[in-house]
């Protein structure tokens, strides 16, 4: 078995193991008297991870070493029922003693390319840098069904590979505007974790994970090949054509 996939019977236990690493890394860092600058994805499973995290780790956790960060937003007000950041403030942020100055939203309301530069600069004063681009100790990734992740769209991956550590996509379907970190930025982080979950992602992951034909075509494949340090948390029915 690949030694960065890590399965699991249900979406529950999945993300409770990622709590774990995240309970960990917070203790260690605490000891070290540093920060934990996270950044964190939208979306169900993430949203059964937060819900956790604050019913189960709200006095476990050292909230005021960690720093949380956002790896896209929809282009919409934190009160629209699609904002990533409204969803973890209802499922996270308001259940847990984390400091208002420690949470750094992307702002989705504001003119995209201003913001996507805004969060740019904002990333570069907070975080420290390597190889020119902001250094997270640990991204939190989704996937979707047809592998992207972020919001860098298989009919966008030219994100994977740009300059900018923060950058203004569009999805393919909707045409909803998002600001997202890039594929440089993503892959200069310590850890990188998917967090996976339904039987709707099994194939995509087959291919990931095989490296069967068609896997390149995947922005979730190439943050694979290219991120040391991904790892693949996945539920039994994401991870059964495995």
């Amino acid at each position: 078995m690949n030694s960065n996939l890590h399965i699991f019977e249900t979406p529950e236990k999945t993300a409770r193991a990622v709590a774990e690493i995240i309970l960990s890394t917070a203790r260690e860092k605490n000891k070290q008297s540093l920060p934990f600058n996270i950044a964190l994805s939208g979306g169900n499973t993430p949203k059964l991870l937060f819900e956790i995290l604050a019913k189960e780790y709200d006095d476990l956790i050292p909230w005021h070493f960690i720093r949380l960060f956002w790896v896209d937003e929809r282009c919409v007000p934190p009160t629209h029922p699609e904002s990533n950041f409204g969803m973890t403030y209802e499922s996270l942020l308001k259940n847990v003693p984390i400091q208002d100055a420690n949470i750094f939203p992307i702002q989705g309301e504001i003119e995209p390319q201003k913001e996507a530069k805004r969060y740019q600069t904002i990333l570069e004063a907070q975080l420290p840098l390597r190889n020119g681009f902001p250094k997270f100790d640990l991204i939190l990734l989704g996937m979707g069904d047809d592998g992207h992740t972020a919001s860098i769209f298989p009919d966008n991956m030219v994100l994977l590979h740009s300059e900018m550590p923060v950058a203004v996509s569009v999805h393919p379907v909707s045409g909803q505007k998002r600001i997202t970190l890039t594929g440089n930025t993503i892959n200069q982080a310590d850890e990188v974790v998917f967090l996976i979950t339904g039987e709707s992602k099994a194939e995509v992951i087959r291919q990931i994970i095989n490296r069967s034909t068609g896997f390149v075509n995947y922005p979730a494949s190439y943050i694979n090949a290219h991120t040391v340090a991904a790892q693949f948390y996945l539920d039994d029915a994401a991870a059964k054509k495995l």
